[in-house]
């Protein structure tokens, strides 16, 4: 509960961090008619391994003009000043000084948060088009920049309800566990209480004595965290994102309330949860077995319906809302009539468990299937629970990662071609021949502009048409496109009748056209060098975008990993306290049980009985449950991970849950064994 409450608080920490810093960086625009202006602004963006940032134009109007936050002096023309993120991914690259010659980095209180990627570059006086920037008279306003990761951060309520949803909600789960283990004791104790006349107030500080221990222990383990994660800047787990320590220090007191309101809502469960033993005393035989026999049929119905029904309904290509409806329903009526399907499983393997124990003599199959069979709601509640935290979490990653069909037309267009073709854009005029001298030998320019019938043609000297088995005689070629380069350009840029028209680049100044954009190839068909070439873009051009064909959905796709990453963290973390919740609770009946074969070692001398009955009704039936869910998680997932569904499964995070749920297996068989057969060698006949 307290990681819970802790990273709740830490979200709105870094929340507050990042609007007042973003908003003390954030331009002071004027109009073009007004006077005073202090420097020229205008926001492009680049990436780095398809993941964007906020690359920021910037041309002072004097020395004395005021600098952004978090950079010291201003970079000469031609030079730049980048966030240590932004300069360790260049590096990463081959192509640090892409922007111009590095001068510095920018410090803390300029980013928003540690880990963000942000350039400010001064355009280098060949590039520099004062037209195309916007005047600036300051920084800081009232309002939160729309820079930088601004752009691409979920919102705080997304966060919020992530934490609530996938952390804390197990977390509460686990509570009422823990105060409910070995509650049979606890309860006779409360009862025997309160027939002695103790009020509420004295039954519950005796629990609360009970329970202090262990509550504080975790508190001081709770805070201990809290307080090492205030020494410095802190990396989250699993997800590219660091913490600001300037955040947290801010928010330290409430930090800290938060491990003790994760105390007080403890001890609360504890004395709520403690209650007197007001059962019924009637002899009347009753059963546990409370099945429903419908839910049990109608389970590989919705299963039915969840796998195949979007198939039948058209797939892909049937309208969303129907495709949501349908699958939908499937998954949770699935879900929903699980239990029941597992309920007549634990049943059915007890009666197998007796037979075999009956036939082999083994009394640990024998009495673990009489236990399954006379109490299946124990095993079929640790069961179930595991199954149907995987099967959410897995849908959670799925729909998370799903992807449109413009992304997955890009996807398919870079495993094609790769980088074998890119395209150029830039802000205000287009320095076209200084750009086209400092290409690299074997990477020739195309310009494209349009036909008054609205089709694109590509114009480019002899060796660029050559490059593409094109005539350099023939001033205009409607060229049969063979090059598959020129295949997926014609199919991005709306080609239908399977050709594109190539010409001779016309050497005549005044007949030239302004391009609508300029377009990259080599002599192959290989990937081109695209960090230098963003690098010599950045030399000629203002804020030039090179990209490979749909680069900018491919962008997008990098974008939504990043909350994809956060639903899994804090889903894994939720399946991991639903697991041990399940695990402990199934755990404190099989103790409880075990306590009536304590006779049954003392007469046998085996201490071996207790860890073959713990491998039939904890080992065997946790680690199934992991096996389970991950198989009915993968065949729910199919008709969004089928071609058409735009899904991807994440097999690590899959991998990860199934082997933690397979480590609490042995670990909690293991401790309930020892356990048993610790407190059976101390067991002595009593009147009872």
């Amino acid at each position: 509960m307290a990681v819970g409450l802790v990273s709740l608080v830490a979200g709105f920490a870094t929340f507050d961090g990042r609007e007042d810093r973003g908003s003390a960086r954030a331009p002071r625009f004027i109009s073009q008619s007004e006077g005073g202006t202090a420097l020229l602004w205008r926001e492009t963006f680049d990436d780095t391994e398809n993941y964007q940032h906020s690359v920021i134009l910037i041309e002072p109007s004097s020395k004395s003009a005021p600098l952004p936050p978090g950079v010291d002096a201003w970079p000469k023309p031609g030079q730049a000043v980048l966030s240590p993120g932004l300069r360790a991914a260049l590096s990463d690259e081959g192509g640090a000084n892409r922007y111009g010659q590095v001068v510095g980095s920018i410090s803390a209180t300029g980013l928003e948060v540690p880990g963000e990627r942000l350039a400010y570059v001064r355009p280098a006086p060949g590039a520099l088009d004062k037209s195309s920037m916007l005047k600036v008279a300051g920084f800081g306003t009232g309002t939160r920049a729309s820079m930088g990761d601004a752009l691409r951060v979920q919102t705080l309520s997304s966060y919020t309800f992530t934490v609530l949803g996938l952390t804390m909600l197990p977390a509460v789960a686990m509570i009422v566990v823990a105060a409910r283990s070995g509650s049979a004791g606890r309860d006779r104790r409360t009862a025997l209480l309160r027939a002695l006349g103790a009020g509420r107030r004295a039954r519950a500080m005796v629990n609360m004595g009970e329970a202090v221990a262990p509550i504080a222990l975790g508190a001081l383990l709770a805070a201990g965290l809290v307080a090492s994660s205030m020494t410095t800047d802190w990396q989250v787990p699993l997800v590219d994102f660091t913490v600001a320590v300037t955040d947290l220090r801010r928010w330290a007191p409430i930090l800290f309330a938060a491990v003790l309101a994760a105390v007080v809502s403890v001890l609360l469960a504890v004395i709520v949860l403690h209650r007197a033993d007001t059962r019924s005393r009637s002899t009347r035989p009753h059963t546990t077995d409370r099945r429903s026999k419908w839910a049990m049929w109608l389970c590989p119905l919705m299963l039915l319906l969840a796998v195949r029904g979007p198939d039948l309904a058209g797939g892909s290509q049937a309208p969303p809302l129907v495709f949501l409806t349908i699958y939908v329903l499937g998954v949770l009526g699935t879900l929903a009539t699980l239990p029941a399907v597992i309920a007549s499983m634990v049943v059915g393997v007890g009666r197998l468990l007796v037979r075999y124990g009956n036939r082999t003599g083994r009394p640990g199959a024998l009495i673990a299937g009489r236990w399954n069979m006379t109490h299946p709601g124990v095993t079929t509640r640790m069961i179930a629970s595991i199954v149907i935290a995987i099967g959410l979490i897995t849908q959670v990653q799925l729909w998370s990662s799903r992807l449109g069909d413009p992304i997955l037309e890009a996807q398919a267009t870079h495993a094609r071609i790769g980088d074998s073709i890119l395209t150029v854009d830039a802000l205000g005029q287009v320095n076209v021949d200084g750009f086209t001298s400092a290409l690299p030998e074997g990477v020739h320019l195309l310009q494209l502009t349009t036909s008054q019938q609205g089709k694109p043609i590509l114009r480019g000297n002899c060796a660029a048409l050559e490059a593409l088995a094109a005539s350099c005689h023939t001033p205009d070629t409607n060229h049969a496109r063979g090059d598959a380069r020129l295949r997926e350009f014609a199919a991005w840029y709306g080609v239908d009748d399977g050709r594109i028209t190539l010409a001779q680049l016309d050497d005549n100044p005044r007949r030239k056209d302004t391009p609508e954009s300029l377009v990259l190839i080599g002599d192959d068909s290989g990937d081109l060098p695209v960090a230098q070439l963003k690098g010599i873009a950045y030399q000629h051009l203002l804020g030039p975008q090179v990209i490979p064909l749909g680069g900018e959905w491919l962008q997008g796709a990098k974008d939504l990993r990043n909350p994809a990453t956060w639903v899994l963290l804090m889903g894994f973390t939720g399946v991991s306290f639903l697991a041990l919740a399940a695990a402990l609770n199934n755990l404190g009946d099989f103790l409880r049980f075990s306590r009536s074969l304590a006779p049954l070692a003392v007469l046998t001398s085996r201490r071996s009985l207790f860890f073959s009955t713990a491998s039939w009704t904890v080992l065997v039936p946790l680690a199934a449950a992991g096996l389970i869910g991950a198989f009915v998680a993968v065949w729910l997932g199919t008709p969004l991970t089928q071609p058409g569904g735009g899904a991807s499964l994440s097999w690590p995070v899959l991998t990860a849950t199934l082997l933690t749920v397979e480590a609490l297996a042995l670990l909690f068989w293991w401790w309930g064994s020892t356990t048993a057969a610790t407190t059976a060698l101390r067991w002595r006949p009593t009147a009872d």
